[in-house]
């Protein structure tokens, strides 16, 4: 069966075929009314928070291609970019993701914020103190809540620089503010291995385990937590 209709009611993929839902059985019929996205990108929005990643890329791909002027809307580019980050996408997609909306909305400062740190994170090298990181420095003093750009700095910190107190900072406050997103957790749990940090390093990837629903993941998730 080829999934390619999001239920506007409940947001779950379906084939145009159905006709019904076949979770939450309402009528799937298609729809032109700019209202009538927002069930959809809702559902996005619930599986982004609670850490299925994939599932909300595939919903997110699916509603883009369905109805593209949903791309253009600056709520659903914003999760749609942040998707894209965690699932560690091209770059030159999250970009055209983000201008498309900005043509729209030029003035939403959010959506400009994430293509500066889009733009720092391709800026980024094997040099400290480069391009890239010294603008990634200023979002996260700017924008200090910011996860993904506290995630893209302190991962950079720590696999590029080495520097592992700084990193650790910075990770730690991507997971407080972001719980389930697997690639920091993951990360951090690369400092706290370092640090000799064992026990917290096993527990975020226990959990880091138990949200994946790929299976190589999951295996690769419970062998880094038994590696030394």
């Amino acid at each position: 069966m080829n999934f390619e209709t999001i239920c506007q009611n409940c947001g779950a993929l379906s084939s145009p075929a159905v006709g019904v839902c076949p979770y939450c059985k309402s009528v799937m019929v298609k729809d032109t009314e700019e209202e009538k996205q927002t069930p959809a990108i809702s559902k996005i929005r619930s599986l982004f928070d609670e850490g299925d990643i994939d599932q909300a890329l595939v919903l997110a791909q699916t509603l883009e291609t369905q109805k593209p002027d949903a791309a253009k809307g600056a709520e659903f580019a914003l999760l749609y970019a942040q998707i894209l980050i965690e699932v560690d996408g091209p770059s030159s997609k999250i970009k055209s993701v983000l201008n498309r909306a900005i043509v729209e909305n030029p003035s939403d400062d959010r959506l400009l914020e994430y293509l500066e740190i889009i733009e720092a994170d391709s800026n980024l090298s094997q040099e400290k103190n480069d391009a890239g990181e010294v603008a990634l420095v200023n979002v996260v003093r700017r924008s200090p809540d910011n996860a993904h750009a506290l995630f893209l700095l302190g991962s950079h910190l720590f696999w590029v620089e080495n520097d592992t107190q700084r990193s650790l900072t910075h990770l730690e406050r991507c997971v407080q503010l972001r719980p389930n997103f697997l690639r920091a957790k993951a990360c951090l749990a690369a400092v706290y291995k370092k640090l000799g940090l064992n026990g917290n390093a096993e527990r975020l990837l226990s959990e880091c385990a138990v949200k994946t629903s790929d299976r190589s993941t999951k295996e690769f998730f419970r062998n880094f937590a038994k590696s030394e």
